[in-house]
């Protein structure tokens, strides 16, 4: 399974809160041409959901779970400020 930093946990959070969403809703990974991206969605009942602070910040459906497996997402500093990472590069 995808593994998420603290650092990336808060990050969403944040995200969640700036946006002032309701609580069925948080971040969702997609796949896009040519990386992964995340967007709000409501939660299903299949998702696989992760939790930071007792918020549920990231939702990942059966198939991109499976396919994010040993994968970590992260935070990288850069100069227009920090930025969520995946390993090996990605960045979303």
């Amino acid at each position: 399974m995808l593994t998420v930093t603290p650092g990336a946990g808060v990050r969403l959070l944040r995200r969640l809160r700036r946006k002032d969403v309701a609580e069925d809703m948080a971040m969702r990974f997609t796949r896009g041409a040519a990386a992964w991206k995340l967007r709000l969605d409501h939660m299903r009942p299949s998702d696989t959901v992760i939790v930071h602070q007792g918020r549920t910040v990231l939702l990942l459906d059966e198939a991109v779970a499976r396919e994010m497996t040993n994968m970590t997402l992260g935070v990288r500093k850069t100069e227009a400020g920090p930025r969520f990472a995946l390993a090996g590069g990605h960045v979303v």
